[in-house]
């Protein structure tokens, strides 16, 4: 009877310990496959494919959210330095995210972003283009509005105008590409 119980006590344990190893890799694959980063540029400017291009479930720049730039100069002075908000709101966001660039007409960079604690650069993007995201564990949204507080440094010489694209997702937490809202703007600061 007793060597029965051992048994008994011996299996529940390994069963355990598997169920934990097959817990730990399936929260690391939904880690991974949703990222605390993009992978690859999504502002929706110059061609470029958005977040939308994977979260669908609802139109672009839906109305009852908005996404905007705060305290952005319509004009800038070659070398000055800018800072200005991103504000994404949406009631009941559960998490945010959002990637950004500045560039000329003709696509090439134009200036330059100062990360902080909350932003980073988009990692494995070829090419001299910044795109500036929120950096990991910097999502956390607060009341249904998630802000981020940017610092643009302008070109050093007057090359023309400016182009901003972002596009920003408005997430209801579920760690999927279903039942997020997209949002794109585009704003133009001319010299």
């Amino acid at each position: 009877m007793m060597k029965y119980q051992y048994l008994y006590i011996l299996l529940i344990a390994a069963f355990l310990i598997l169920l934990s190893v097959d817990l730990q890799r399936v929260s690391g694959s939904i880690k991974s496959f949703y990222p605390d980063h993009i992978d690859g540029p999504f502002t929706g400017g110059f061609g470029e494919e958005s977040c939308h291009s994977c979260h669908f479930d609802y139109e672009l720049n839906y109305p009852e959210g908005s996404l905007e730039i705060r305290g952005l100069n319509s004009t800038y002075k070659p070398g000055q330095t800018y800072e200005f908000e991103i504000a994404l709101t949406r009631a009941d966001m559960q998490d945010a995210g959002f990637q950004l660039t500045a560039r000329f007409e003709d696509g090439s960079q134009a200036g330059g972003f100062l990360l902080n604690d909350s932003l980073t650069f988009t990692p494995g993007i070829e090419g001299d283009v910044q795109y500036l995201q929120h950096a990991p564990g910097t999502r956390t949204v607060e009341n249904s509005i998630k802000t981020w507080k940017i610092t643009w440094i302008a070109p050093q010489q007057r090359t023309g105008d400016v182009i901003f694209n972002i596009a920003a997702n408005a997430a209801n937490g579920d760690q999927s590409e279903f039942g997020d809202w997209i949002y794109v703007e585009e704003v133009r600061v001319v010299e």
